[in-house]
């Protein structure tokens, strides 16, 4: 394989390079498999890493990823049913994190057409804070648009959580 003369490209090899010789002493075990206990729907933006955020290592914290950690869209909703499903994890995390590009947009936006930025203006209506209120609307909106989150919420095989990421200090804030 050739290298890549894109500067960006080769930095990023040389990265995974320095990533291998540390990751080899535990690929073994990843390979079998992941058992993960805790999954987290976050948003995209690259301030927010919650491997970095909690000090998890590799398989322990399945995460899904999109702007605003809306819970909207197919498959991102899908992707959570298969770690409650599948990976049978026993906390379900909604993280949300202060300076929200996603929410700025959405306060930003007017007469839209995005999915995404309708859906975090839909929970503008409910408090002045709309990262806060975006954050409670997925909260309350996930278990209704999955059937399969719902019924192991029902059945106590997870708990789904609300979590604040404060990009000023590096803080999270769990919701009661």
């Amino acid at each position: 394989m050739n290298e890549h003369p894109d500067k960006i490209v080769n930095q990023l090899l040389q990265k995974n390079k320095t990533f291998q010789e540390k990751y080899k002493s535990e690929s073994e075990k990843h390979v079998k498999g992941q058992a993960p206990k805790i999954a987290v729907l976050t948003c995209a933006d690259s301030r927010v890493i919650p491997e970095h955020i909690f000090q998890a290592s590799i398989g322990e914290i399945f995460v899904v990823r999109i702007a605003g950690n809306i819970a909207i869209d197919e498959t991102v909703i899908s992707s959570l049913e298969y770690a409650v499903d599948h990976l049978h994890i026993s906390h379900l995390i909604i993280l949300g994190h202060t300076f929200c590009g996603a929410v700025n947009a959405a306060e930003q936006a007017k007469n839209t057409d995005s999915l995404l930025l309708t859906e975090i203006q839909k929970s503008f209506l409910s408090q002045d804070d709309h990262i806060f209120a975006n954050l409670n609307r997925q909260l309350r909106l996930l278990p209704q648009r999955s059937t399969s989150i719902k019924h192991a919420m029902e059945q106590d095989k997870i708990k789904l959580i609300g979590a604040l990421y404060d990009i000023k200090d590096g803080s999270v804030k769990f919701l009661e």
